[in-house]
Order: structure tokens, then sequence, then C-alpha cells
């Protein structure tokens, strides 16, 4: 399959497809449980990012190898690979390298990648890798251990987000390195390629720098960001390479993956660099909740719906004891507006969802399904889940 959007235009300003693998199970099509920010993980709405993709399985095909020009870069390349194509997992691509699988209630799933940042388990990801999920599983990828975790804050402007594994022991870490990337660097991109259970890593090189590509996630309900600064390079990655390292030629991290382009005559990534990662990091850390970072727990509104053709969000059902059964929505109504957003789509209130915090009273405007207008304040609640 072939990505119609193909290469970006010269100006850079592309759409792309995070990489994240999903697999949709028994959930009726277009429901999402707005618990936060949740949303049905699909396997891929819209096109594929990468032609060796199956989105009904989540598995991968024979990598493909891309021809790069005569490496020029002042770095070498990563002791015992090519220059672009399939490396060998090593123990320094496994050393702080976990895989995470997200979930929605037993109805969905994701597939990411993440790194450990410190020994007692912080863990940094993409943002729209956990955004829909309910629960959070991590696998650390050098011995397979498996732990739960939790989302401590994110920045859905910058696509990251930073987790917290429960119970988890001494950990080892990655390596990060946030000195200037040059153009043809070596680099080599690591990740859960189509969720598969395991890393892959590929070779490339930086082809671009301070790039502006928009996004969508998995899902036809996430709402679409527009992410600026990134790196380019034409290491091959796949859905499931969210979150993973693009290493430099010493196997520190300089970025972490999060989108991609392809066509038939290759494909491209983009990598959040480590330095923006960091960044918001140490904003959550210091519980600093500014310049698009929130820390703590998603909001609740506590509703299942769907896009309805009105230009509204259809709901389809109301759990007890939430805000929107507090407020008086009820399966049928249509939600118009929160906080003052108008909401005429799923990806829209998820959106607004995002700037909103628990605890905060938000007014709310739907109208019924006799067409009466009604509106309320409603204090959200703290998702129970993330």
């Amino acid at each position: 399959m072939t990505d119609p959007l193909g290469y970006p235009p010269r100006t850079r300003r592309t759409r792309a497809l995070p990489l994240v693998a999903g697999i949709a199970l028994a959930l009726a099509a277009d429901a999402v449980a707005l618990s936060g920010v949740p949303s049905l993980v699909t396997a891929w709405s819209g096109p594929s990012v990468t032609e060796t993709m199956s989105p009904s399985t989540g598995t991968a095909s024979p990598a493909r190898t891309t021809a790069l020009p005569t490496p020029t870069a002042s770095k070498s390349k990563p002791t015992g690979a090519q220059t672009s194509g399939p490396v060998k997992v090593s123990d320094a691509v496994k050393r702080g390298i976990v895989l995470i699988d997200a979930s929605l209630d037993s109805s969905a799933t994701s597939a990411g990648t993440g790194m450990v940042l410190t020994a007692s388990g912080e863990v940094l990801t993409n943002y729209h890798v956990v955004r829909s999920s309910t629960s959070i599983t991590v696998t650390i990828a050098a011995d397979g251990r498996k732990y739960a975790a939790k989302l401590v804050g994110r920045d859905a402007t910058r696509d990251v987000a930073l987790l917290q594994l429960q119970e988890a022991p001494t950990l080892k870490t990655v390596k990060t390195d946030a000195d200037p990337v040059e153009l043809d660097d070596p680099v080599v991109a690591a990740g859960n390629a189509g969720g598969q259970g395991y890393l892959t890593a590929f070779a490339g090189r930086i082809v671009g720098k301070d790039r502006s590509i928009r996004v969508r996630g998995a899902s036809s309900s996430d709402p679409e960001e527009n992410l600026v600064g990134l790196l380019e390079t034409d290491a091959h990655a796949e859905p499931g390479d969210s979150g993973g390292p693009l290493f430099d030629a010493e196997y520190e991290v300089l970025g972490m993956t999060t989108a991609g382009t392809n066509s038939s005559s290759g494909g491209t990534a983009y990598a959040v660099p480590i330095a923006t990662a960091l960044d918001v990091v140490a904003k959550v850390r210091a519980g600093d909740e500014t310049d698009g970072v929130v820390i703590g727990p998603k909001p609740s509104l506590g509703v299942l719906a769907n896009d309805d053709e009105s230009g509204s969000v259809k709901i389809t059902k109301v759990l007890s004891g939430t805000a929107a059964s507090r407020a008086g929505l009820k399966a049928g109504d249509f939600l118009t507006s929160i906080g003052g957003h108008a909401v005429p789509d799923l990806a829209a209130l998820m959106a607004t969802l995002d700037t909103l915090q628990p605890g905060q009273s938000v007014h709310l405007e739907w109208r019924t399904s006799a067409g009466l207008v009604k509106s309320a304040d409603v204090v959200l609640d703290a998702s129970k889940y993330n």
C-alpha cells in the first residue's frame, strides 16, 4: 500500500501518521469512552505509514531497505552497522528500551515504544501512544519483565508523555545526547515495529532538521496536531515504533521517533529532538504547567459517544456517577459545546479535554433528542485509569 501523501513537499508542511500500531477488537465503530481523552485505537484510519505493516494482525512483513548517498557526516557510523537497512538488535540497542501496550477497556489495544529515563522507572514516550488508554503495560525489552504504568504528565503540542512504572526495581536507563545534530549524521531507529513484541532496528541518516508536519492519531476521533522542530530521517520506521529511540553513532538517544510517511520509492520518519522531549519532562517534574504541559490524571466526562452528521457529538451512553450524569446528559443527546468550545466532532472534544483538568468546572451545552437546548456547569472527575 502506498501512502498517497508520498514525500513531503519542499515547504515541509506535510501530514504524517504517528507510528502507533493498533488492533481494533469488539467495539462499535467510531465509539469512544470519553474518560479524559480516550478514543478507540484502531489499526489504521486513513493511509498506512509503511508498506510493511499488516493492519489486521499487527505483524511486520520482511523489511525494506533504502539506498542512501555516500556518507559525509563527521560522526562515524554505529559500530557494526551499515548506513541503511536492518541492523542487529544488540545489548546497546535494548538498554533502557521498553515495549508499550495500551488498552481501551477490553475492546482495543495499541502498541508503541518507550525509553527509561530513571532507574526508578520514569519512561518517555509519545503522547499519542497512550492518549486513548485505560491501562498501560510496559515490557522491558532486554528481559521481558512487565510492569503497569501510569501517565504522569504530557504535552500534546509536542507529542511527549512521561510515564511512571509501578513497583519497578532499579532499571537500566537510556543515554541521551542533546548535542546539535547535523545533516547526514548516521542514526539507528529502534522500536516495537508492528506491535510484534520485540525490538527491530534500522540504520539511516539525518536528512532534515527543524521540520514541521501535521499528524493525526490512529483513530479518526484523534485530533490533529501540528508538530514543529522535528528531525527527519530516512531510517526505516513502522507503526509501533512511536516513542522509540533515534540513536546517534554512540547509541545515545538524540530523538524520539514520532511519525512517518511512505511512498513506493522509500519512506521518511520524523523524530522529536531529545532536548525538546526532556524539556517537557523537566516541566512535569517541576510541576510547571506552562507551554502546553499538563500534569496528573486526565479529566473524565463519563460518556460513550460518536460523531453525528448534524455537526455535534452524539451521546450513546452516560456512565453513572460521572460528570455527564450529574449534568443531566442522557443517551441520545447531542453535545455541542464544552468549556465554551464548540465540539462538532469527537476530535474537537478530545482536543478540548486535553486542555482541561480534573476538578475544573466547565460549562456544557447540548441538544436533546427532542430538540431542546440545555446547558449545565459541572466539575470534571479524574480518570480512574490514567
